[in-house]
């Protein structure tokens, strides 16, 4: 499909759309019989249906496209896969976890499993498009590139594959970028093509669109309440790590953002499930491994330039967490190659 076809297209009504016009309800489906009590974050307790990725995806597929259906509500439920909703043009209002949530033309939205919600009745211009993705491509081709980013991309990511009981979302203001609008009309004409290796093209594709929208947390995470302004402080501080790992303390990372060490401590636990000292390990080790697989420099060098001082120690922490030698490392790095 071409660029400007894929406009006429996303406006032609379904099947369903054609029916609700014509008065007649919408036809309930295998799909929404499986079903559980939710806890809401106000206290209440919602009936929701369990979408679930085998009936949207045939099994040799990752990613899945559904336009969903104009003038009719969502109705609340939950799935078992990753979804990106993209608002093609006009504009639609998400119950999330309890709490609405109001998203305009271009703005995206990520949802985690688990994340009970439904969406308002939406009208003739509300174009919404959904991607599915099963967890097991996300977790697996996607967090092994962006976990090369650093910490601060690697907590996003986490955001959507562990805690399944955080029931995570994201919400991106994407409706001035042009370039992820372009990035998702790629993705879409790709998936309604008939070309040879769509699959592997589209998979490709949502590599590029979500480093996008790291860039874009990155510059500008969220609406100014209390829960983002909250998270903005936890980027601030993982992005201080992440460039100043290799001389930065526990004491110098909070006396930088003036806090208490200990509530620092609590606050990076709280919220990404690690430790100080973990998220400075992490990003030593991540330098340790591009220079090791990238480089010929003397593994003695390597350590210091990872912003270790003892050799015993790094030896220790590397093959704790690789089960090798940094040796043995950069010799099955280079015969991947």
């Amino acid at each position: 499909m071409k660029r400007t076809e894929l406009e006429t297209f996303l406006r032609q009504y379904t099947q369903q759309e054609k029916m609700l016009l014509n008065g007649e309800h919408r036809k309930e489906e295998n799909v929404c019989l499986k079903y559980e009590e939710s806890d809401q974050d106000d206290g209440t307790c919602l009936k929701t249906y369990l979408f679930e990725d085998d009936y949207f995806l045939s099994s040799y597929e990752n990613i899945g496209i559904n336009k969903q259906d104009r003038f009719t509500p969502v109705i609340p439920h939950k799935h078992n896969y990753i979804e990106l909703m993209y608002v093609w043009s006009g504009a639609c209002t998400q119950i999330i976890n309890g709490k609405k949530v109001e998203c305009g033309q271009g703005d995206v939205c990520i949802l985690d499993t688990k994340t009970a919600h439904s969406v308002d009745k939406t009208d003739e211009n509300d174009i919404i498009v959904n991607i599915l993705m099963r967890k097991e491509f996300f977790a697996a081709a996607f967090f092994n590139r962006m976990t090369k980013q650093g910490i601060l991309a690697e907590f996003l990511i986490n955001a959507m594959t562990k805690g399944q009981e955080t029931k995570q979302y994201l919400l991106f203001k994407t409706h001035n970028n042009l370039k992820f609008h372009r990035l998702m009309e790629d993705l879409l004409c790709e998936y309604y093509s008939k070309e040879v290796g769509k699959r592997e093209v589209m998979e490709s594709y949502i590599i590029i669109m979500f480093t996008e929208l790291l860039r874009l947390y990155r510059e500008n995470p969220s609406p100014d309440t209390e829960q983002h302004r909250s998270s903005r402080k936890l980027f601030d501080i993982l992005e201080y790590i992440e460039k100043n790992y290799e001389t930065c303390s526990l004491q110098s990372v909070a006396e930088h953002f003036s806090f208490n060490e200990k509530y620092l401590t609590m606050l990076l636990k709280k919220r990404t499930g690690r430790s100080f000292v973990e998220h400075l390990q992490e990003q030593k080790l991540g330098r340790a491994k591009m220079l090791l697989t990238n480089t010929d420099l003397p593994v003695t060098e390597v350590i210091t330039l990872s912003g270790y001082n003892n050799t015993n120690f790094f030896y220790k922490i590397f093959q704790d967490s690789e089960g090798f030698t940094p040796a043995e490392y950069r010799k099955r790095m280079k015969n991947k190659s």
